[in-house]
């Protein structure tokens, strides 16, 4: 399986989501990108990386479409977008090939 999706995604996604989109799209990308986190954190977890464990968690809550987190800023929200896009790109090699 190519694990590249699963970092490539969410960044495309988050990208996206500087737009201007209807509300239904901040829902889905909240789903890839809580999806992702929580693959990230599993891999992690196997490697012993722990600290990255709980950086992806957090990703995870934050951005569940469950129970959504507001920043009530779009300009907050686009730098945790940009920071978490971060994330994911410096942790892409950590996926299991």
């Amino acid at each position: 399986m190519n694990n590249k999706i699963f970092w490539i995604t969410p960044i495309i996604a988050m990208g996206i989501g500087f737009l201007a989109m209807p509300y239904g799209y901040y829902t889905l990308s909240r789903f890839v990108v809580c999806g992702c986190s929580l693959y990230f954190a599993y891999n992690l977890y196997k490697q012993k990386d722990i600290s990255f464990v709980w950086i992806f968690g957090f990703f995870a809550i934050l951005y569940n479409p469950i129970i959504p987190v507001h920043l009530y800023e779009k300009e907050i929200w686009m730098v945790v977008i940009f920071i978490t896009a971060i994330v994911f790109f410096i942790k892409k090699d950590s996926l299991p090939k």
